[in-house]
């Protein structure tokens, strides 16, 4: 290649490169203008939307304007119609209020007319009557108390009642204090008395031949001998207590003696007899000594032994009425009073119960007993009320009562206690049965709360009421029952249903 070729070459590039850049020139001053042209039709634009905004926005000024303007206008409508009505309501009240006043002087009037009327009316009958408003009031006061005495006595009775429990809390310290000072001794009751034998042979000779022996006994002594396969014992049973005495103590001789036939057990039974006299008389002085009581007449001090042999409800009467004459003394010793006679009424509260026989008042009889016998009538009063069957008129009957019922209701004193408050309980209930319309009967706390179950079909609730005051006058007619008890009634209906 020469060099022209080369500078050809070169010549033509540079031609060519001029070229292109003429021409990138000349596309890119197209497109500033361009650009430019652009640029003010969209200031063009702004200006455009800014206006068409202005005006928008000032349109809906004017209708914001026109719609708080209707607003304002509607809302001064409804208080003004708010306002009106409530000037003729205002109004209203006024004419009302004018009414009323009317209407008070006009009632006014006529309370006075009605007074006058009264006032004369009271006149008229207070001539025809011959009264005065006073004794019309006094004489209606006395009809409404005599017509209804009966229901204010037992209101009354059961105040009284209802204050003698609160009573009885008080007089609990002073019994307190009695009852450490008195020796109490545990007795029980023995429908049997067991002999003890010295051998096994014995057994025979109290039987011999076709029993002789042992029903010649029971004829003369009234008990029965009992003869068993026990070893070396043989049983004495009677209920009473003194034949059991007699029975018991003549065997224990014939047994020591060894001599057992007819001859000898009617021998055996005079003796016995015969000491049992001293006997008691010995127990009648034993219990006066113990008591520090002086000597008195030989039929009371015999009196006092026979109470060795009596037994109540399981207790010895001897033991009780020497524990009643010591808690008695303390009692009265705490309250001031005599402690002397309260001690011996306390020892002859019972002794009607060595006289009385089946279906008897024991406290009667012994107060007849003890009129005889010239005693206090302190002591007699004691006798005869300590169950209250008469009325007591003395404080030392009362202590008698109070120790009598301590007592007896000394744990262990009685065995059948819990038998008669099961038999007292049952006819309670049996009592409550009776009324128609009763389906359960629950006795709780010893009889002092009853829950009685209605059948909601016969008894109406305002029957129920009824109900409960118709077993109130049946338990207080029929029973003796202590203090104030308690009747609930209870009515409900029970709806079952099963759902499958």
């Amino acid at each position: 290649m020469n060099i022209l070729s080369i500078v050809l070459i070169i010549v033509a590039l540079g031609a060519w490169w001029l070229g292109g850049f003429y021409g990138y020139k000349r596309t890119l001053t197209q497109k500033a203008l361009d650009f430019k042209k652009r640029m003010e039709h969209v200031k063009e634009i702004e200006e455009e939307l800014l206006d068409a905004a202005k005006k928008k926005a000032d349109k809906s000024l004017e209708l914001a304007e026109e719609k708080a303007q209707k607003i304002e206008a509607q809302r001064l409508e409804k208080m003004e119609v708010i306002q009106n009505r409530l000037l003729a309501r205002e109004e209203k009240m006024d004419e009302k209020l004018e009414k009323l006043e009317q209407e008070k002087v006009k009632l006014s009037d006529k309370q006075k007319e009605m007074d006058a009327i009264i006032q004369e009316q009271l006149h008229k009958i207070s001539d025809i009557a011959k009264l005065t408003k006073e004794e019309a009031k006094d004489q209606l006061f006395s009809n409404v108390e005599k017509e209804y005495q009966k229901d204010l006595v037992l209101f009354i009775d059961k105040l009284k009642t209802i204050k003698k429990e609160e009573a009885d809390k008080e007089a609990a310290i002073i019994v307190a204090q009695a009852l450490p000072r008195v020796a109490v001794n545990s007795v029980d009751e023995f429908t049997t008395r067991s002999i003890d034998l010295p051998n096994e042979d014995i057994k025979g000779k109290l039987i011999w031949r076709e029993g002789r022996n042992i029903w010649y006994f029971e004829k003369m002594t009234w008990v029965e001998l009992i003869v068993d396969d026990t070893p070396l014992t043989v049983r004495v049973s009677s209920f009473d207590s003194e034949k059991r005495y007699i029975a018991g103590t003549m065997l224990q001789k014939l047994i020591k003696d060894g001599r057992i036939n007819p001859f000898y057990i009617e021998k055996t039974y005079n003796e016995v007899v015969a000491d049992l006299q001293n006997l008691l008389t010995e127990k009648g002085k034993e219990a006066l000594a113990m008591l520090n009581i002086p000597m008195m007449k030989p039929e009371l001090v015999k009196m006092i032994g026979q109470y060795s042999l009596r037994y109540s409800y399981g207790q010895n009467l001897w033991t009780h009425s020497i524990e009643v004459a010591k808690i008695s003394e303390a009692i009265a010793t705490e309250l001031g009073l005599d402690p002397i006679l309260a001690k011996k009424a306390g020892l002859f509260h019972d002794i009607g119960k060595i006289i009385a026989t089946t279906g008897q008042s024991h406290a009667s009889i012994g107060a007849e007993v003890l009129k005889k016998l010239g005693m206090d009538p302190v002591i007699i009063n004691a006798a005869e009320a300590h169950h209250y069957d008469v009325p007591i008129n003395n404080p030392i009957a009362w202590i008698v009562a109070a120790a009598d019922a301590i007592s007896a209701s000394r744990p262990g004193a009685r065995f059948n206690t819990k038998d008669l408050f099961i038999e007292k309980m049952w006819e309670l209930e049996k009592l409550i049965y009776e009324i128609p319309g009763i389906d359960k009967v629950h006795i709780m706390q010893a009889g002092r709360e009853i829950m009685v179950y209605v059948n909601p079909k016969e008894i109406s609730d305002i029957q129920l009421e009824k109900l409960l005051k118709t077993i109130g006058e049946k338990i207080e007619e029929k029973l003796d029952y202590p203090g104030i008890i308690r009747v609930t009634g209870i009515r409900e209906t029970k709806i079952i249903e099963f759902l499958r």
